[in-house]
């Protein structure tokens, strides 16, 4: 694929989250609608992962050598009285390296995706079936102006790219770190067995490429929430 239909086909990606939004659906793709799975992946295209010790780890995102293809989507659905964004932030890290900044404001559903591998190439992923917990470095910006959003309400999900309407399961960041909105970095684990049940019965550990964060509340907030060292680990 050239460099310039590499462009295309992010420009395609967001032209359908653009849509997505004005549907009212809660993350990408819509319930029901088509979804164009690609071929088989190419030699080189995943991650791959083998037999992996007790404390082995796969760093996946830490914004200044791993992932620093990764592309946002953001959306919510009480435009135009929402805003929202996601980016990469210089200097708002862990020890003043590079974040992802999730940024919200308003009611309703707030959400972003932080697509690892830039959509391109469209199989690319990390295999993390071998290793026992998804980790990051969290922190929640409590001097935001107006309030901040209920801890209880921001959930973690993941998308695959070998079936991309097999969304993960949903986990709660507060069910795995009590606190964690006091302004302070937190390392939160979570189980990778939670993503896969429910609702992500098929999703796809082999294919993992993008992080998905929601939350939900009936009364305005405003927010800014930071992760960082973005890792699948054994623990």
């Amino acid at each position: 694929m050239t460099r310039t239909s590499q462009s295309l086909y992010a420009c395609a990606w967001l032209a359908a989250l653009a849509s997505v939004g004005a549907a009212g659906c809660l993350c990408p793709p819509c319930p029901g609608a088509a979804v164009a799975v690609g071929p088989e992946p190419a030699a080189g295209a995943n991650v791959a992962a083998g037999p992996v010790a007790a404390g082995g780890k796969l760093m996946i995102w830490d914004g200044d050598d791993v992932g620093t293809g990764a592309q946002p989507w953001d959306a919510c659905d009480e435009k135009p009285g929402c805003e929202v964004k996601a980016s990469a932030e210089q200097g708002e890290g862990i020890k003043g390296s590079v974040a992802l900044k999730f940024h919200g404001k308003g009611s309703g559903y707030i959400g972003m995706g932080w697509n690892l591998f830039g959509w391109y190439p469209e199989n690319a992923g990390y295999d993390i079936s071998p290793y026992t917990h998804l980790t990051f470095q969290i922190r929640a910006d409590v001097k935001s102006n107006g309030p901040v959003p209920d801890p209880g309400a921001l959930s973690v999900g993941l998308g695959c790219s070998s079936n991309k309407s097999a969304d993960s399961g949903a986990a709660e960041i507060e069910k795995y770190m009590k606190g964690f909105a006091d302004g302070k970095w937190h390392k939160v684990s979570i189980p990778i067995s939670v993503f896969t049940k429910g609702k992500g019965a098929k999703f796809d550990l082999h294919s993992f490429w993008e992080l998905r964060v929601t939350t939900w509340a009936g009364a305005p907030r405003s927010f800014d929430i930071y992760f960082d060292d973005i890792a699948a680990e054994k623990l």
